[in-house]
């Protein structure tokens, strides 16, 4: 007789005992929790989930699209072909040229100096990218899914898929307040995604002194003082950006906030 492959075979009293071989491994209670909570977010959201790596990054990420949801149209990222298609739209030419005008401000006032940005959008596939491989991220998310762990385990918290407990997981990450602070915004939800913010780095002589760096603002970015000489730069041009940004600080970050456009500023040094 031909037994299938997913029996094992044992004799047992000299009589053939069937013992079901183990399948996949079980999936633990938070992953079926979030699991049902992915189902009612917004497709992006959901599809965005599919693609990170591991429970505890996904959990960090949901509770992002549930605090924002009531805005996520306004920030979704654009995906590259909607990058690419921005690239060629009236609204890249403003944005250079608010670059631009804050470059100007920078050189006259820095000789020798000038700012660095980098003109690709963060786009959605590359904030995922990143979001699997940050340090800060998956800190965070091993916390975080260890404190889920032990809160979905609590006495009358709800079963996965139940009206209790959808609400129970809903509340848990929308309260939850993550440690370390990821250093990234969940993928999609990063204004760098759709041009509405920028990182400006100091070069001298074709190298980079002040970098879009962590490690790099206490040595470069605070103790050389270019964090205060970006910050007057900016005012200076008054070209729509407001920053930097405060939690978690990076002083190379501004917003993009254009307002209607200004003729009276020149676009390039000296115009």
């Amino acid at each position: 007789m031909r037994l299938p492959a997913r029996w094992l075979v044992g004799w047992l009293l000299g009589g053939l005992t069937l013992i079901a071989a183990p399948t996949a491994r079980a999936v633990e209670p938070v992953a079926r929790h979030l699991e049902a909570l992915r189902a009612g977010l917004d497709p992006r959201a959901g599809r965005a989930l599919e693609a990170i790596d591991g429970t505890g990054a996904r959990l960090l990420a949901a509770r992002s699209y549930l605090r924002s949801a009531a805005n996520l149209d306004a920030r979704w990222s654009w995906s590259a072909a909607q990058a690419a298609a921005f690239d060629q739209s009236p609204g890249r030419n403003a944005l250079d040229t608010a670059i631009a005008r804050v470059r100007c401000e920078f050189e006259a006032a820095n000789p020798g100096h000038t700012l660095f940005v980098n003109p690709a959008l963060r786009t959605l596939e590359l904030q995922i990218e990143r979001w699997n491989r940050n340090e800060s991220v998956a800190q965070a998310a091993e916390r975080l899914l260890q404190d889920a762990r032990a809160a979905v385990a609590t006495t009358g918290f709800g079963a996965p898929g139940s009206a209790r407990g959808r609400a129970a997981f809903q509340r848990l990450l929308v309260e939850y307040v993550p440690t370390p602070t990821p250093t990234l915004a969940a993928p999609g939800l990063s204004r760098h995604g759709r041009g509405l913010a920028i990182d400006f780095q100091v070069q001298a002589g074709g190298r980079v002194i002040a970098a879009a760096s962590a490690g790099s603002i206490a040595s470069a970015w605070d103790a050389r003082g270019w964090s205060a000489r970006l910050q007057t730069a900016v005012a200076a041009a008054d070209a729509g950006f407001v920053g930097p940004l405060r939690d978690p600080y990076e002083p190379w970050h501004f917003e993009y906030q254009p307002a209607a456009d200004d003729p009276t500023l020149p676009a390039t040094c000296g115009g």
